[in-house]
């Protein structure tokens, strides 16, 4: 397959070996409610091709995994896991799968008139498409099962949430929504700005500015706020000392966690931990 010719024509080619899970208004009406035409999750192989001269809707395409074409500005361009692919209406837009690398797609198309999508021309963002992944399977299943109405509001809902997250103002850089994940689902180990920097390919530097920029603060005090969130959930157990909860969130020294907990939350853990209990 050539990547370099100019789409001229109206495609739109699925293929046999590419496996779909389609959400539509008659699955779900409540997609209507967010002016959602169609939604799904595709699992492209060759031949999956789409060129589209004057689109109908606008749509959010995202790559979950694997890796595909998109066309931007005049020609081809890679789109690979946490890539969005956003195309507004009546502007060419166009995309196919690979030849020797499957494509995970999660997408949402919108009606023309209701578009949550604001570029004038095909854009490439950065996301984390794990949200739209689940919520998009979430509601696929529920539809294939139970069906319950209520519960596939929500999912409809949430599925609409997240897509207009991808394309609104961004609250939180993605590269620090990934560091702050990872952080937290180890927060014993014993990080340090450094550390912290080379997980997001940054310099400590840079790392400080864009955390002062999002958060107000510098990277560790935002990981020292993680902790003792975390401390002040697990002293809701009955099951954890207070030298125990120390050293899930990373303190050897108890009275240093003791210092920071109170300076975080204004008491000292052990007065936290029996209020709590109470």
């Amino acid at each position: 397959m050539s990547y370099s010719h100019v789409p001229l024509r109206e495609t739109h080619i699925i293929g046999a070996a590419t496996r779909e899970l389609l959400i539509s208004p008659q699955l779900c009406s409540a997609l209507s409610l967010y002016h959602i035409v169609l939604a799904g999750i595709s699992y492209a192989l060759p031949p999956f091709r789409f060129e589209r001269l004057r689109p109908t809707m606008s749509q959010i395409l995202v790559c979950a995994a694997g890796q595909g074409r998109v066309w931007i500005d005049g020609g081809w361009v890679d789109c690979t896991p946490g890539m969005a692919y956003v195309t507004p209406p009546g502007i060419f837009h166009a995309y196919h799968v690979m030849e020797d690398v499957p494509w995970q797609l999660a997408w949402v198309n919108y009606e023309v008139e209701h578009a949550v999508i604001t570029v004038e021309r095909p854009t490439l963002l950065q996301v984390d498409p794990q949200e739209l992944v689940l919520a998009l399977n979430g509601l696929y299943s529920e539809g294939m099962g139970m069906a319950e109405e209520a519960v596939m509001q929500q999912w409809a809902q949430l599925i609409h949430v997240y897509a207009r997250r991808m394309v609104g103002p961004k609250l939180s850089d993605v590269r620090l929504q990934r560091l702050w994940k990872q952080i937290d689902s180890n927060l014993a180990h014993p990080w340090n700005a450094e550390e912290l920097a080379a997980l997001v390919g940054l310099s400590s530097e840079q790392l400080r500015r864009l955390c002062q920029q999002q958060f107000g603060c510098s990277p560790m005090k935002q990981v020292t706020a993680m902790r003792m969130q975390r401390a002040m959930a697990l002293f809701t157990s009955d099951s954890y000392s207070v030298d125990a909860v120390a050293q899930r969130v990373g303190y050897d020294n108890p009275f240093a966690f003791s210092t920071a907990f109170k300076r975080h939350v204004g008491m000292p853990p052990s007065v936290y931990r029996d209020q709590t209990r109470q």
